[in-house]
Formats: C-alpha cells, sequence, structure tokens
C-alpha cells in the first residue's frame, strides 16, 4: 500500500515536471518554430531511457575491469557523436570524427584526474564522468557545427560552442549553483569539499569541451581531404 502511494506520488511529480515541457512545446508550436514535435519525442525518450538507465545501474556500478569502464565511455562517444553528426551531415565521416574527438576529450582529462587522484579511479566515479564528457562535448560540437553550416568560420563556431561552458565557470558561485555542489551540500558534505568537487568537474568540462571540438574539426576535415584524393 505504501509503495503504491509513493509510486502515485512520484509520477504525480513527474507528470507536474513533465508539464513544462509541454507548455513550451505548445507555445512553440503557436510560434511556428517548428521545434514542438522534437521537444516532446525528447522527453519521453530521456524518461525511458533515464529509468532503464536506473534499473541497470548497480550491474554496471559493479564493473572493476578498467578495459570495461573504458569501452562503456567508449560508447557514450560513439552515441553522443552519432546525435552530432546529424547537426551537420549525418555522413558517417563526420560521425566518425565526432566519436573520436569526444574520445580524445575523455582520454586528455579522465586519466589525468584519476593519477593525479583528483577523482577516484572505480566505475562509480569515471563512467558517470565520463557520461558527463560525452555529453557537455556533444552539446559544443552539435553548436559548432550548426555556425559552420551557416558560413562562419571554425574559430567562429568554436568560440561561440565555448560560450555556454565558459559562462558557467564565470558565474559559478555568484548566480549559478551547480547540481554537484547542491547535491554534496544537501548529502551533508562539507561546503569547501562540495565546492572542489565541482570546480574540478567544470575545469574538466571546459577542458574536454574545446579538445571535442578541435579535434572533431581537424579530424573532419582530415577525412574530407582524405576521399578528395581518392
Amino acid at each position: 500500500m505504501n509503495f503504491d502511494a509513493g509510486m502515485t506520488e512520484t509520477l504525480i511529480k513527474l507528470f507536474a515536471a513533465w508539464m513544462l515541457i509541454a507548455g513550451v512545446a505548445y507555445w512553440a508550436n503557436r510560434e511556428g518554430l517548428g521545434l514542438s514535435r522534437r521537444m516532446l519525442i525528447a522527453s519521453g525518450r530521456g524518461l525511458l531511457q533515464l529509468l532503464a538507465l536506473a534499473f541497470v545501474l548497480h550491474w554496471i556500478f559493479d564493473i572493476h575491469s578498467h578495459l570495461a569502464q573504458a569501452a562503456l565511455i567508449a560508447g557514450f562517444c560513439v552515441l553522443a557523436g552519432h546525435n552530432s553528426a546529424s547537426h551537420y551531415d549525418s555522413a558517417r565521416g563526420t560521425w566518425l570524427a565526432c566519436a573520436v574527438g569526444l574520445v580524445c576529450a575523455c582520454l586528455v582529462t579522465l586519466p589525468w584526474l584519476a593519477l593525479t587522484d583528483s577523482i577516484s579511479d572505480d566505475t562509480r566515479t569515471l563512467v558517470p564522468l565520463g557520461s558527463m564528457i560525452a555529453a557537455n562535448g556533444m552539446n559544443a560540437i552539435s553548436i559548432m557545427f550548426e555556425r559552420l553550416k551557416s558560413g562562419s568560420e571554425v574559430g567562429e563556431g568554436l568560440k561561440t560552442a565555448m560560450i555556454p561552458t565558459i559562462d558557467t565557470l564565470r558565474v559559478v558561485g555568484l548566480v549559478h549553483m551547480p547540481g554537484i555542489f547542491v547535491g554534496m551540500v544537501l548529502a551533508g558534505a562539507a561546503a569547501f569539499d562540495a565546492a572542489v568537487a565541482q570546480l574540478i568537474v567544470l575545469y574538466m568540462v571546459t577542458t574536454s569541451s574545446f579538445t571535442a571540438c578541435l579535434v572533431s574539426f581537424l579530424m573532419m576535415n582530415r577525412l574530407k581531404k582524405r576521399q578528395a584524393g581518392q
């Protein structure tokens, strides 16, 4: 009985939050922006994917092999790369370039942070951070591609792609209280420890997003030149 009541309360909260998306989708439809369908589909996919992750997460956290950890993070990068490539030309070469860029972003940051003991090298730490790198890098690459499609130079595209990340870093603690900081404080951690953990993640995201964009563009150019030479 308690389970049913708790589940009903959870579903009501979830539906209340989803109504925000529904309202924005309706507004976008009234404005003729062509975003409504994408918003609603994305909200449904997000629900199913996150619930599925919640069910399998305890098995993922039981992984102790660094090779398995790397394979899982690489899988994130491949999927994220596919999404970013769809914002440009959806070609396999672009997908490959994005995936390589995201993998390089992980390689530049995660091993260094683990070796310096800035983060733990267990699955509970590396896999969520790897997913954050893939997601933030994906967003940055997608923004860069949108700028390139509109005729901007790569430098301008890269600068635009980095604006959200750098702005977040600039106003953290003044305007923005990030999720990791808030979560740790609510869980009872010292505010100083929470601030250090959040800054490590922000530095990691900034570095990895820049790396992902630059490597993806260079890799894409290399593949195009090789195809042109054939």
